[in-house]
């Protein structure tokens, strides 16, 4: 994955849409000051685990609740840090009198078990520093969405609540899968254009060069081929228009480019299986199937890329406690499948009166303003602690 459009935590912390243009590159995001509007407030840093860090913020004024936070995905090769975007939260709830818990995870890259792990092992850290919470919720941002998602169900009668954000909530495998889909349709409607395949790609492949930069140019000079792909049942694209469309297919070509990279994948294995799958469509001629299923590259995983893929998490939609979803209503990196997937899993566990999915109305990932980001946990409190189920 890319750390520049693909499941970057610093998205979150946008407070306008997403730039204008076809070129998926994320705006700068805002800068928050953590200790704005706090009063004697306590913060401790520590680590755990192999490399992990930890930060704890804590008002003078607790009210006994603590929000745990997961942060998104950071690319393999960037520095292990505390994740930036959780200042908003601190700048939002802390001054309420809520505690906040977050972690860097032991290393970067795709790895929902790490993250999982180190996420929940920040309560007992922090209950021996301050004492058991009152209440405990739980959080995360797209890939730390997914993470929230896990905990959430592994977890139930430890969180109280879960805020799950423009989050991987259909799971790994669908995911990636999206991604790696896009690439086989898109060589099949613009061959030659990019290097390699699905799974894989040249030594010194530049993403931006290589990759994003023809299949702009490819989308820009013609693009009917490029909504035929957004046609297309295993590759659903969103847009509004017609730059968001390149948008859209532009990320997901960076994202699987980028993912092919990633060791914590799928351990450097092909981790994409297409040989039984029939690309289908409501709106296309049977006939451009039935050319575009003869002639699209198939590929067979490893069933070890498999099997990681799950451990990476398949979501149950076994839910116990309060969750509320929160997304933007055209995502190009994590698209709106996973919003309904994860409805259907819920709804096949009989626990759709615990899950409110709501949607902002921009395009964008996790292209939230802080009022929004700040609203959404107040309701799920009120919903948590006093049965108050708030609207989509």
């Amino acid at each position: 994955m890319s750390a520049k459009t693909t499941l970057s935590a610093a998205c979150l912390l946008l407070a306008a849409a997403c730039v204008d243009g076809a070129s998926p590159v994320a705006p700068a995001p805002q800068q928050y000051d953590v200790v704005q509007g706090m009063q004697a407030t306590q913060v401790v840093d520590g680590s755990t685990g192999p490399g992990s860090l930890y930060r704890f913020i804590v008002p003078e004024n607790w009210n006994g609740s603590l929000l745990v936070y997961a942060h998104g995905y950071v690319a393999p090769d960037d520095p292990v840090a505390l994740p930036p975007e959780a200042d908003v939260f601190a700048g939002l709830l802390v001054p309420q009198g809520f505690a906040l818990a977050f972690s860097s995870f032991s290393e970067n890259g795709w790895d929902i078990k790490d993250g999982a792990q180190r996420t929940h092992q920040l309560l007992g850290l922090f209950t021996s520093k301050f004492g058991p919470p009152r209440g405990v919720y739980i959080g995360g941002a797209s890939m730390g969405g997914l993470i929230a998602i896990k905990l959430t169900e592994t977890f139930p009668a430890v969180y109280r609540g879960a805020l799950a954000a423009c989050a991987v909530a259909g799971g790994t495998r669908k995911q990636f899968d999206y991604y790696a889909n896009v690439r086989a349709i898109f060589d099949v409607l613009y061959p030659g254009v990019l290097p390699g395949d699905a799974t894989h790609l040249p030594p010194g492949t530049d993403i931006t060069t290589g990759i994003v930069q023809p299949a702009v140019a490819a989308m820009t000079a013609n693009p009917a081929p490029a909504l035929a792909l957004s046609a297309i049942d295993q590759t659903p694209v969103p847009f509004t228009s017609g730059a968001e469309l390149v948008q859209s297919i532009a990320t997901a070509l960076e994202s699987n480019a980028g993912s092919l990279s990633d060791e914590l994948l799928a351990n450097g294995r092909p981790y994409f299986d297409n040989t039984s799958t029939v690309y289908a469509s409501a709106s296309l001629p049977p006939t451009v199937m039935q050319a575009i299923n003869a002639a699209v590259g198939r590929f067979d995983a490893s069933p070890s890329a498999l099997k990681s893929l799950d451990h990476n998490y398949a979501p149950s939609g076994d839910l116990q406690i309060p969750m509320l979803m929160l997304s933007n209503q055209s995502d190009p990196v994590v698209p709106g499948f996973n919003q309904s997937s994860y409805l259907a899993a819920v709804t096949d566990r009989e626990a759709t009166d615990l899950l409110v999915q709501r949607q902002v109305p921009a395009y964008g990932h996790c292209v939230f303003t802080p009022e929004e980001i700040g609203m959404a946990f107040s309701d799920l409190v009120l919903w948590a602690e006093y049965g108050i189920k708030p609207a989509p």
